[in-house]
């Protein structure tokens, strides 16, 4: 909105000349971010007491020697308070009518309301596993990113140019390494689901998952403010992405709503984001990806999300299924080190820490080209 005020009511002979500082993607971001964390503080005592009155509240999967079940009764479906604050700061700061940008506040609106449904059916059922199925979800995430696929590929719908659309980047390498063209939608395909769900996964502790996500959503924020300088894309060997550098707006108002749940979600947790949350965090944040040519930046940033995603396939598929036996004391990882006493906290920080690491590697990435 501030952005369309600006550019409607813009004036440089009177005082409508400090409009002028809407213009500047740098001054938008820093206003989305400080208005989505206030937006959070403010809403979120609000939206707890809410869902406490309707019942919403977390129904804890049994781990036999685990002790989780102590979390019942604090309310979920904290991840509408997550897209309160990012959308709506985003509405505000964004320019709207950029195509990377709706695409992601698409991406989040999707992927909320799929998890909504999940968490309204747990607790409906009173289970912390019978939520949609399985197949339900990946159906769902299929079918979106067929939907991005279709748009980011046909060239009078792409943000971007034909050729760069259809390509596939790797860190460290200047120019596409393949050309797949409208190959190029399995990748996406694969990649949305893949992104949705390694986030959903690891949120099981208090404050676990949206650490890695905050950090994250900054990394492919000075990606996209790169990608959408001619001078600094070209710097730095990449290609040129006009109007990529939006996203950067949105990624600093995700990250404000980030550190804002975190307010309320730090241990011990007084709100759960629940899989309206996880899901719709991987979802813009893969989506972001996509639309920026960053998905391998991604699993480098969001290490934390690839440890825990691939400990729980490694457990069901590798060593519970063909081997029929455990390879990790329990999955996903955190649930690991939980079992063999580490405390709750603790395990969380040394996480946070680990995913400030993989963020400063990804960044590192763009000048070692």
């Amino acid at each position: 909105m501030f952005h369309l005020i600006y550019r409607l009511f813009y004036d440089p002979d009177n005082i409508l000349r400090l409009l002028r500082l809407f213009r500047y993607i740098s001054v938008r971001s820093i206003g989305a971010g400080i208005t989505a964390f206030l937006v959070c503080l403010i809403v979120g005592p609000r939206l707890i007491r809410r869902l406490k009155r309707v019942g919403a509240v977390d129904q804890a999967w049994d781990y036999g020697v685990l002790d989780v079940t102590a979390k019942r009764g604090t309310p979920t479906m904290g991840g509408i308070l997550i897209l309160i604050g990012a959308l709506g700061s985003g509405l505000l700061w964004c320019n709207v009518a950029n195509e990377f940008v709706w695409l992601c506040m698409l991406a989040g609106l999707w992927f909320g309301l799929l998890g909504s449904l999940d968490d309204l059916l747990k607790i409906r059922r009173a289970s912390g596993v019978k939520g949609l199925s399985r197949g339900v979800k990946y159906l769902a995430q299929i079918m979106f990113g067929i939907a991005i696929a279709g748009i980011y590929l046909i060239p009078d719908l792409s943000p971007v140019s034909h050729k760069i659309a259809g390509s596939l980047y790797l860190p460290f390498v200047k120019f596409p390494v393949l050309e797949l063209g409208l190959a190029y939608v399995f990748i996406i395909v694969i990649f949305t689901v893949m992104s949705s769900n390694c986030v959903n996964i690891t949120d099981g502790m208090d404050g676990l998952a949206i650490v890695p996500a905050v950090l994250t959503a900054l990394v492919l924020g000075i990606f996209a403010y790169v990608l959408g300088r001619e001078d600094y894309s070209a710097y730095l060997h990449y290609a040129y992405l006009p109007g990529a550098g939006e996203l950067t707006v949105l990624c600093s108002a995700l990250l404000g709503a980030g550190v804002g749940f975190l307010w309320f979600n730090a241990y011990p947790a007084s709100i759960f984001m629940g899989d309206a949350g996880s899901l719709a965090l991987g979802g813009m944040l893969g989506t972001m990806a996509i639309l920026i040519k960053q998905e391998v930046v991604f699993f480098i940033a969001g290490g934390v999300f690839v440890m825990e995603a691939a400990s729980s396939f490694i457990q069901d598929y590798i060593g519970l299924r063909l081997l029929g036996r455990r390879i990790f004391y329990r999955a996903p990882l955190h649930f690991s080190f939980l079992h063999r006493g580490t405390g709750e906290s603790k395990i969380a920080v040394r996480f946070w820490i680990i995913a400030a690491v993989f963020a400063a590697g990804a960044v590192a990435t763009m000048k070692l080209r």
